[in-house]
């Protein structure tokens, strides 16, 4: 397969969905251009003329083609280097990887942004609690990945999965609905042990070096403070 000559990255540091792009870029060792995008201003018209929704990430590819969405830009990127084994060749480990990446994104995400950012207290158990039980499903579906007896903590044991990579942004955000809600505490896996094997998988994906260059618990608090709970 012939790489392409330039690559060009739109992307915004604080986007969830961008990150896909980045760590695809990371665990590939693709090399690329980064161009980033101040989500919090109206996009210039140059941008618009590469993206006509304003949204990040973007992905310039030899000066010609452009690829939206994050879930598409990362797959080209792994699909580039198949080396990287972020998509392995199994039939149903793939379709397991893309069951749990949308069922993240249909149940698990929406659950999490009503946790994080509600702001009436009569209503605030009850979506924590709700969270934790969307929590408890995903749990389900890491204990029944297809892991071939792979012993390791990633979503199919030693590899680090597309799996692992399309959802590594949200399990770094977690913390925020413990930062920003008070009475609620993330249960441990002695106090719950239905969330015990998705506790696993969150440390070791956001113990992943390439993760770990997102950002901070500290500057996403910071971010989150400017831009969701002002509009809250």
């Amino acid at each position: 397969m012939a790489l392409p000559n330039h690559i060009v990255l739109y992307t915004n540091r604080f986007c969830p969905y961008a990150a896909r792009a980045v760590l695809a870029m990371a665990e590939t060792k693709q090399a690329h251009e980064v161009v980033q995008i101040d989500l919090n201003t109206p996009r210039p018209d140059w941008y618009l003329h590469i993206n006509p929704y304003g949204q990040v990430p973007a992905l310039k590819i030899d000066d010609k083609d452009v690829l939206f969405e994050s879930l598409i830009v990362a797959e080209y990127i792994s699909d580039l280097h198949p080396e990287a084994g972020l998509f392995p060749q199994d039939p149903l480990q793939r379709a397991q990887i893309r069951y749990l990446v949308q069922h993240w994104g249909a149940r698990t995400q929406p659950a999490y942004h009503k946790a994080a950012f509600t702001i009436d207290e009569s209503t605030a158990k009850q979506r924590h609690q709700d969270f934790i039980t969307e929590l408890e499903k995903v749990d389900e579906l890491l204990r029944h990945a297809d892991r071939k007896g792979s012993v390791g903590q990633y979503f199919l044991g030693e590899i680090f999965s597309f799996a692992d990579l399309a959802l590594a942004s949200f399990l770094t955000r977690i913390p925020m609905v413990e930062h920003f809600q008070t009475g609620f505490k993330f249960p441990t896996a002695h106090e719950n042990p239905k969330l015990a094997r998705f506790i696993e998988w969150r440390e070791a994906v956001i113990a992943r070096p390439s993760v770990k260059t997102l950002p901070s618990k500290e500057e996403l608090a910071e971010i989150y403070k400017k831009t969701f709970l002002k509009k809250a």
